[in-house]
């Protein structure tokens, strides 16, 4: 069985070109993003946390809106071996002082070594933080590897690796890919550990029964990224299954769902 790396690097190889994802905001002309766009906004990410000297097995919490970010910072981090964990983002729903207080208990029993985030929410990210945790880099969307240094690599020619300096296309199907949270239902969130082949698997059986066809079907979604059903079904999946993907801000479509 193969991993999420190899996938995304075979999608690279053989149609790079295709739309992968088209993201869409109220307001705003759609973004298309094409696995060349993919790949190489990943490894922006994946170049930086190199930099930062984040290894294979990390965690890493990414903190960010609907967007470009979100998706390259996301990917970057599997292409490089680290584990991604995306978490809600603060907004006008959220009791800024409870949102502190989750994030603080997610981070100890997580354990990161890095969050990413947006420099204007540095600071709130800080607030939450305590002495002797886990956390050792804030990274900031303002402070990525240059695109030059990012397209040095190239991906095609590089059978076994290449898509960065650690290389996630050295980890085994056994290993952790993704750290998704329960709800909190019943308690406090807790962190699910997913392996490439636990995710891969149920994207196989999940598109088998939906009978989908990556040439004529297209996913649309406007459902969080930190759930369950938005995260594997209307994100990994489509990408992973060379699926195109429409996806709206879940704050958008709850204000006009029309």
């Amino acid at each position: 069985m193969t991993t999420l790396p190899h996938l995304l690097q075979h999608a690279y190889q053989t149609v790079p070109d295709k739309t992968s994802i088209i993201l869409q905001f109220a307001g705003q002309e759609d973004k298309k993003i094409t696995y060349r766009d993919l790949i190489h906004g990943a490894n922006r990410y994946a170049m930086t946390y190199a930099k930062h000297g984040i290894k294979k097995g990390e965690v890493i919490i990414l903190i960010l809106q609907h967007g470009e970010d979100l998706i390259y910072s996301f990917w970057g981090a599997i292409l490089h071996g680290a584990i991604p964990s995306i978490m809600p983002f603060l907004t006008e729903k959220l009791a800024p002082e409870k949102y502190r207080a989750d994030l603080a208990s997610l981070i100890s029993i997580t354990k990161p070594t890095t969050i990413v985030t947006y420099p204007e929410f540095e600071n709130e990210i800080r607030s939450a933080l305590v002495e002797g945790d886990s956390v050792k880099n804030i990274i900031l969307t303002s402070a990525l590897a240059e695109d030059g240094e990012a397209s040095k690599i190239n991906y095609a020619a590089v059978p076994q690796g290449g898509f960065a300096q650690d290389g996630g296309l050295s980890i085994s199907p056994e290993d952790i890919v993704v750290l998704q949270h329960s709800s909190g239902t019943t308690g406090l969130q807790k962190g699910v550990a997913l392996s490439h082949r636990a995710v891969l698997n149920q994207l196989n059986s999940y598109s088998k029964i939906l009978q989908i066809d990556n040439q004529k079907d297209v996913i649309v979604s406007w459902l969080p990224l930190y759930h369950d059903m938005g995260f594997i079904a209307c994100f990994i999946m489509p990408v992973i299954l060379q699926i195109p993907l429409v996806l709206m801000s879940p704050f958008d479509w709850v204000r006009a769902p029309l």
